[in-house]
């Protein structure tokens, strides 16, 4: 059984010095107001031997409506029923951050290796510099670190203890395939990856040396040498992290010097270097797709995907409702867990990205009138 612990928490009272000797006197006087007082966020859910604030409440409001500004203007949302599961989205990561715990996983050098593929992304010199550019966003390095943490320990708890639930047959697949021939029925296509040795905002003398760089890596994947691997290491696109794999292309969606450089290739070979606007370009064939009806086979992968999505938000949800059963909950008045429903939708998305997190922050406003201000 867990222990409680709550003599950690820590309370920020308000009260002046004045107030402090008005009270000890106990003549009955008014306190002299406070100038400032430091107002304490409300406690509004206590998850075992954690707590959940309203300013923690605030900031997951504040990121949702964000994401809704974000997205697509014919996208349907269900913005009620979103903001009403905000709490419970906050439950559920104590839960699983809990469990992780309990497991004894650790996501520290996952962390690193996370936060170093977004440098790479924003395409910066060292880590000092992604600091500095978080910092620059308003953001604290430590709590955008630790948000990167939880999120890799959320999902490594799922990958334990939810997918290896998830079965499908043989016979789902097949069911799925038939059910849905059209989605399968697909044109000519390439799958490409990528490696750029980028010369925008370059000096002109840098030029040479940096086509030099991309011959040579061009030589060595052409006779045998990792891809993805030369991708992580030298590669300056977007897609370096995930070691320059693009996804799949129609022919039509390629610059006409890209068209004509892939699409007599057979996968695993890779092009000429390629002097693009942004830099020297190498493309490799993945794979390739001919026009026609995808088989079985070649549909499997992506069918079993599609599968895995839909079984894994009712498994999760189950999950999640046994680890209420066996743990300690309590919400402050006026609050609701819509979690605790045993119908009650999950939305995936929120173990996907990074979330507020997660201890109260004192946060100080001018008061008129006297006393502690805590709420």
């Amino acid at each position: 059984m867990r222990r409680f612990i709550w003599a950690g928490v820590l309370v920020y009272l308000g009260m002046t010095a004045g107030a402090m000797r008005a009270r000890a006197a106990g003549n009955g006087a008014a306190a002299t107001p406070a100038a400032h007082t430091v107002i304490v966020e409300r406690i509004i859910a206590r998850v075992n031997d954690q707590i959940i604030t309203s300013l923690d409440l605030e900031q997951a409001q504040a990121q949702l409506m964000q994401e809704l500004q974000q997205a697509h203007d014919n996208q349907t949302v269900d913005v009620e029923r979103q903001e009403k599961n905000l709490l419970r989205d906050l439950i559920d990561q104590k839960l699983l951050l809990q469990r992780a715990n309990d497991l004894g996983l650790s996501a520290e050098t996952d962390t690193v290796r996370r936060l170093d593929q977004i440098r790479q992304r924003m395409h910066l010199a060292t880590m000092r510099d992604l600091r500095r550019a978080i910092r620059a966003q308003g953001v604290s390095y430590s709590q955008f670190k630790q948000s990167i943490k939880n999120q890799i320990l959320t999902q490594k708890v799922i990958e334990n203890d939810v997918a290896p639930r998830i079965q499908m047959t043989p016979e789902d697949i097949k069911a799925y395939y038939q059910a849905h021939l059209k989605e399968f029925v697909r044109p000519d296509e390439v799958e490409l990856a990528e490696i750029l040795i980028a010369t925008k905002g370059k000096p002109a003398s840098m030029k040479p040396r940096l086509k030099k760089l991309a011959e040579e890596i061009q030589v060595r994947v052409a006779n045998g040498a990792d891809f993805s691997k030369m991708a992580v290491r030298y590669s300056k696109g977007s897609t370096a992290a995930q070691g320059g794999n693009l996804g799949y292309f129609q022919k039509s969606m390629l610059a006409p010097v890209i068209q004509r450089a892939v699409f007599h290739l057979s996968p695993g070979q890779v092009t000429p270097v390629l002097t693009m606007s942004d830099g020297y370009l190498i493309f490799k064939v993945v794979a390739e797709h001919h026009a026609g009806q995808e088989s079985l086979s070649e549909a499997t992968p992506h069918i079993q995907n599609v599968l895995y999505e839909q079984k894994l938000g009712p498994e999760l949800r189950r999950f999640l409702t046994r680890l209420r059963h066996e743990a300690y909950i309590r919400l402050s008045p006026g609050y609701e867990d819509t979690g605790a429903r045993p119908n009650a939708g999950i939305n995936l998305t929120r173990f996907e990205r990074v979330l507020p997190q997660d201890m109260p922050k004192p946060v100080e406003k001018p008061k008129s009138s006297g006393g502690f201000g805590v709420h």
